[in-house]
């Protein structure tokens, strides 16, 4: 990571908040990956019921919108109204703002937000909360510690073309996925000493590889459309039509998630990463919170044994 980076982020540590010592529990990393994020919310149900407790959180995109309504006591209304959104609903929340730095200026989910927890800050929360954000112009990785808590979750979640970038204080800010997709070496650099990484994008991107020759195992490729038969040119235009421009822009920016964070997590792994069977659940799928509640309650529950284990083995290491 450049200096630069480090001092910048430095500036949002709060000293005095740090984890729990060698009390038991676990620091959750959680991941972005937008509509699939609801798995999250399965996620701290599991631990909950297992009474597995946790230390602290640090979240990137919808990791730090489901991780800050948890630690301000929100969760249940978070996942009622994630259960609540069918496609119709989920347009009622598209305030377009085609002049705007993003197709969708965010306001009217942020109000939403306001009814719940319009008081709240992040540094009276009862457990450390860090929401990874980048700042557009230098690509600092920014760590968020305090200040109002929906401004902060915002600017986690703003992905580039889609959502209005943040202004907080003198920064403009973005999605953190674009530097820490699943933010472990936040929770490092807070002493945690087990770290539980929530990864979303396994399922799906994490299988990725090179294909050599695609020309000749998929036939001819149309690189210019205006070259291209009418046929041909039908065809694109289906294949537009089914993505959509901000399909394609998500799609696009998920793959760079995933290959940033096979990266990061190689050279910063955590002690257990859970990787819930999201892959189907396509990124807009926000109405299809139920399955991806149930896949991140099913992959916790899977390593209940052993994430008990981890919280409680470190705590009696430090004693």
């Amino acid at each position: 990571m450049l200096r630069a980076d480090v001092e910048n982020i430095a500036e949002h540590l709060q000293p005095g908040h740090a984890t729990e010592g060698n009390q038991p529990g676990i620091a959750l990393a959680f991941g972005g990956g937008a509509a699939p994020g609801w798995a999250h919310i399965g996620v701290l149900r599991a631990l909950e019921e297992a009474q597995i407790p946790i230390k602290m959180i640090a979240g990137t995109s919808i990791g730090a919108l489901v991780g800050g309504c948890y630690l301000a006591g929100k969760l249940d209304e978070l996942e009622e109204f994630a259960r609540s959104l069918t496609p119709r609903r989920i347009v009622g929340f598209l305030d377009l703002s085609l002049r705007g730095a993003g197709l969708i200026s965010g306001y009217k989910l942020a109000e939403r937000m306001e009814e719940h927890m319009g008081n709240v800050r992040i540094e009276h929360l009862p457990k450390p909360l860090v929401c990874v954000s980048t700042e557009i112009s230098s690509g600092h990785e920014i760590w968020l510690s305090q200040g109002p808590l929906i401004d902060a979750m915002r600017a986690s979640y703003a992905l580039p073309g889609i959502f209005e970038p943040v202004k907080i204080g003198n920064r403009v800010l973005v999605d953190g996925a674009l530097v820490n997709p699943v933010p472990v070496s936040v929770c490092r650099a807070f002493e945690a000493d087990a770290v539980v990484a929530v990864n979303l994008s396994s399922d799906s991107f994490g299988r990725g590889t090179v294909v050599r020759n695609a020309s000749t195992e998929f036939g001819d490729v149309v690189t210019f459309p205006g070259k291209a038969s009418a046929k041909e040119r039908k065809a694109l235009s289906r294949l537009g039509k089914t993505l959509g421009i901000t399909g394609v822009m998500v799609d696009a920016f998920n793959i760079i998630q995933d290959r940033i964070s096979r990266s990061r997590l190689a050279g910063d792994p955590p002690d257990i990463s859970l990787r819930p069977a999201v892959g189907e659940i396509g990124l807009a799928d926000f109405h299809r919170a139920d399955e991806a509640i149930a896949a991140g309650y099913e992959a916790t529950k899977h390593q209940v044994h052993r994430l008990r284990a981890l919280s409680t083995a470190r705590a009696a290491t430090d004693s």
